[in-house]
């Protein structure tokens, strides 16, 4: 292979989860194990940076580690600013897909008894304004935006 991509952990003797991204000699993306990219539910901005990061072969830009670094940094610093700005130059709808999260229920709220998860959280406040019926369907699908502030 040509690149193997391996994050680190910032605690000393601390297990990450299987993660990595494998690169053959021709610049392909042979293998991607564990990122968000991969995940169900997770945001789309990780998402979305994750796939231009490794899908565009970033890793792969530049002859020394802090060439790569910095290709990789600017697509970074690119997806940090529409946070940092709260993506002032996009459309609202566009950074709420960014920002939210889609949680798939298979049981109903109500079979879940006393589990506690931000879909489940989300479905029962929705079941304050919508009615309680709604706690009752077993494929609930909450879209969600998690914040400090309502």
């Amino acid at each position: 292979y040509k690149c193997m991509v391996l994050p680190a952990s910032t605690e000393e003797d601390r297990m990450l989860k299987k993660r990595y991204a494998v690169f053959t000699d021709d610049g392909d993306l042979s293998e991607l194990k564990g990122f968000e990219m991969k995940r169900r539910g997770e945001l789309r901005i990780i998402q979305i940076f994750q796939e231009e990061i490794f899908k565009q072969g970033y890793f792969l830009k530049g002859k020394t580690r802090e060439e790569v670094y910095n290709h990789a940094g600017e697509v970074a610093n690119r997806w940090f600013d529409v946070l940092d700005t709260k993506g002032a130059n996009m459309l609202d709808e566009e950074v709420v897909d960014l920002i939210s999260e889609k949680k798939s229920m298979s049981k109903s709220v109500e079979d879940s008894g006393g589990l506690k998860a931000t879909a489940i959280t989300c479905a029962r406040r929705l079941a304050e304004i919508l009615g309680s019926q709604i706690l009752q369907d077993k494929s609930l699908t909450c879209h969600l935006i998690i914040s400090e502030k309502p």
